[in-house]
């Protein structure tokens, strides 16, 4: 799931004078974190040296790659013509593979977002905290569509199709968050690519889907911790 300008992971530093502060959070990304948790143990390894390798260096290839098709997407969706913003955002790809990247999700956001005939709105952003560990949740965009219904989305940009268990992951931290994104929108992840939507099932039991994610919470804080140069 591509990330949005969000910072990496990192560790905050406590606060002085303040006990419960005294260990360092660790901050992760709800996209990173949604990986993770629907990733396989080889994948789960190499998203934690990635998110070090990223909280060591601002100008890692993952900071950059694709920012300026995020920052154009959301440009787009308040313009008439959004296929020439993401036009132009390919246009001005330098890195290796980026301008194919970007044409490929335009090719599957853009009909998508012609079908919605929606308006795009303001987001907030949150945070969900579980412990020593902290997921920042900042959706890519917010939209009301023609039937009045709102929406707050997370967009995942990578090639590869994001498995159920991530996007549940992501949209469960969505939802958690409703109340400071956008009060009564509903959660979605966009599979840029192919131009699908992922919304949590009603089958699934919240309490059970809590309990996973508080248990993969410690698994990547216990992975961060013991994967630390």
């Amino acid at each position: 799931m591509g990330t949005r300008t969000t910072p990496a992971p990192q560790v905050s530093a406590p606060q002085a004078g303040n006990p419960a502060s005294s260990t360092p959070k660790v901050v992760v990304t709800a996209p990173a974190f949604a990986e993770y948790a629907g990733a396989g143990r080889r994948g789960r390894g190499e998203i934690v040296v990635d998110q070090h390798a990223r909280a060591l260096d601002e100008g890692h290839h993952a900071h950059v790659f694709y920012k300026p098709l995020v920052e154009a997407i959301q440009v787009a969706v308040s313009e008439p013509d959004p296929a020439a913003v993401l036009a132009e955002a390919a246009g001005r790809a330098e890195l290796n593979g980026q301008a194919r990247a970007f044409e490929e999700v335009a090719a599957g956001f853009l009909p998508w977002w012609r079908r919605l005939r929606a308006t795009p709105l303001a987001v907030g952003r949150s945070a969900v905290d579980f412990g020593t560990l902290e997921v920042s949740v900042a959706p890519h965009l917010a939209f009301r569509d023609r039937h009045g219904d709102e929406h707050v989305v997370l967009l995942h940009l990578k090639e590869p199709p994001l498995p159920r268990d991530a996007a549940n992951a992501a949209l469960r931290l969505l939802e958690r968050c409703a109340l400071d994104l956008q009060p009564g929108a509903r959660p979605l992840v966009l599979d840029t690519r192919r131009g699908k939507e992922l919304r949590l099932s009603r089958s699934v039991s919240v309490a059970k889907l809590d309990a996973w994610l508080a248990a993969e919470a410690s698994a990547y804080l216990t992975h961060w911790c013991r994967t630390a140069a």
